[in-house]
């Protein structure tokens, strides 16, 4: 995978993190401390400043009551798992 195409999925998946957590109108402290995450690190992944990892996605995805398959499709495979 390229620079390019990394860069590129960083932004799909903050710009998807983005929507859902806009879609249910809340902040990014909100989504952080459903997620256990910090708020600077929630906005560094809208913003695709960070290579998110699995966990982390999980723990967004269940933030949000959501599969990982709805963040990435690419994760499908994934989605029935409800915790790693």
């Amino acid at each position: 995978m390229t620079d390019e195409q990394k860069q590129q999925t960083r932004d799909r998946i903050g710009l998807r993190i983005l929507t859902l957590r806009k879609m249910r109108e809340w902040s990014q402290d909100e989504l952080a401390r459903r997620a256990g995450l910090q708020r600077t690190h929630i906005s560094r992944i809208e913003q695709g400043k960070y290579a998110v990892t699995l966990e982390t996605i999980q723990a967004i995805a269940e933030a949000l009551d959501m599969t990982v398959d709805i963040i990435d499709p690419k994760l499908r495979d994934l989605a029935p798992l409800k915790s790693l």
